[in-house]
């Protein structure tokens, strides 16, 4: 009884095998199938060769059988197995296949760029797996295509920077470059640089030599480190930087370069009073009950170092209202900057004011300036412009009496001597 029931239990585990199986479909097939724009069979020894890191381009071509049934969920799938360290697919979306129809499908498939690609001196084979299948059926082919290595291919495999990819001004910045050959040829006086361009740093040494991956004889390697350094300039600004590691091989034809952030914290700026000379064009002020008065606030930067500068006013907002454009300026080392501080005194406000104006830069008061502003109510000034027109007025008319006056004199001069020059005539005329 219980060998019954075990062979029961075979047959059952066969029948699940078997409906898991997809059968062939009798509603389309694969008509063509082309790898790099070269029509391939599956007895097809004139196979294609790629390159590690190459792309496959795989062109597909589905024909509806005559008399087939529609098909709303047909995939195409290319893979490729072998490969260690992950899956080699492409497929495309679903669609539909109708009888006598015909479909083409492209399919990108990548090669890896560490894929194993020598046998013995020669490139490695594969089988390109092309199927087009729905939920219940499939059509599956094959295909042969090999991989080989390049000529010349050199990889950064990693790169150190130490203390990290933040560093700061003034400091040493220490990498470690890793390099290996996947190429087919041994390569010689292999310069490896590191270099951040903008901050005009560079460090650079040599491998003298590195053999390929598949190299078995002893004493020789296929990968090598080069230790480099230089130091962040103190002057450095704080941003982030491009940090370039290139590797120049080949006789120096071939040049294979990546980029790295690297954030350096710049020299702090230095701002104190003893490198800040401020200056204002004027300490005291009038200005008239509903105007305003400026005072011009100059700001020379002695430092080393490029500062911002603000101002604060203390003082004047019990009696009037203030205030500073632009809120900041930004003054380089070895020029000079303004501020216009601009005051506006309160109704009924009259003679002396005082205000205070605090120089700031980093949050730190580096110098203080006591102002002043003499207050005149509107008619006072009024009277004195009236005064004062009336001062301009008599003194015209001053001026234009006096003009009268040297005119009628000089033009009685004239006269005088016009006439004493008459009677030296008449007396020379009687005397001949």
């Amino acid at each position: 009884m219980n060998s019954i029931y075990k062979l029961m239990s075979v047959v059952l585990v066969l029948l699940v095998g078997i409906t898991g199986v997809l059968a062939a479909s009798p509603d389309y097939d694969i008509a063509r199938v082309e790898v790099n724009d070269k029509q391939v069979t599956t007895s097809d020894t004139n196979y294609v060769v790629v390159d590690r890191g190459e792309t496959l381009k795989v062109d597909v071509w589905v024909n509806g059988q005559s008399g087939g049934a529609v098909q709303n969920d047909v995939r195409v799938r290319a893979w490729v197995g072998g490969y260690e360290y992950g899956e080699i697919a492409e497929k495309t979306e679903v669609f539909k296949v109708e009888s006598d129809g015909s479909y083409h499908r492209t399919l990108y498939i990548e090669v890896p760029n560490d894929i194993d690609a020598d046998k013995e001196g020669l490139s490695e084979a594969y089988t390109l797996h092309v199927e087009v299948f729905d939920r219940n059926n499939e059509e599956r082919t094959q295909y042969t295509f090999k991989v080989d290595e390049k000529r010349h291919d050199l990889r950064i495999q990693d790169v150190i920077f130490r203390p990290g990819l933040n560093v700061e001004a003034g400091e040493v910045l220490f990498s470690t470059v890793r390099v290996e050959n996947m190429g087919d040829k041994k390569e010689e006086d292999i310069q490896v640089r590191v270099s951040i361009s903008e901050l005009g740093v560079l460090a650079r040494d040599y491998i003298d030599e590195l053999v390929p991956e598949d190299n078995n004889v002893e004493d020789e390697e296929s990968s090598g480190d080069v230790d480099l350094f230089f130091r962040i300039p103190k002057s450095a600004e704080s941003k982030d930087y491009t940090a370039k590691v290139e590797l120049i091989y080949n006789r120096g034809h071939t040049v294979l370069s990546e980029e790295y952030l690297i954030h350096v914290g710049g020299a702090k700026s230095v701002v104190s009073g003893q490198n800040t000379v401020v200056s204002v064009d004027s300490t005291s002020k009038d200005v008239a009950q509903g105007s305003s008065v400026a005072y011009k606030v100059m700001i020379a930067n002695f430092g080393s170092t490029k500062a911002v500068y603000s101002a604060e006013v203390l003082g004047a907002g019990v009696w009037g209202t203030v205030s500073v454009e632009p809120g900041f300026v930004s003054v380089n080392a070895g020029e000079t900057g303004e501020l216009l501080v601009r005051v506006t005194p309160n109704a009924g406000v009259e003679g002396a004011q005082s205000l205070t104006v605090k120089v700031k830069a980093n949050g730190e008061t580096l110098k203080e300036v006591n102002l002043s502003a003499n207050v005149a109510a509107s008619s006072n000034l009024s009277g004195v412009k009236r005064g004062l027109e009336v001062g301009f007025a008599v003194l015209a008319i001053l001026l234009v009496i006096l003009g009268l006056i040297i005119a009628f004199n000089k033009l009685k001069s004239d006269e005088g001597e016009e006439e004493l020059g008459g009677e030296e005539t008449s007396a020379g005329q009687t005397y001949y």
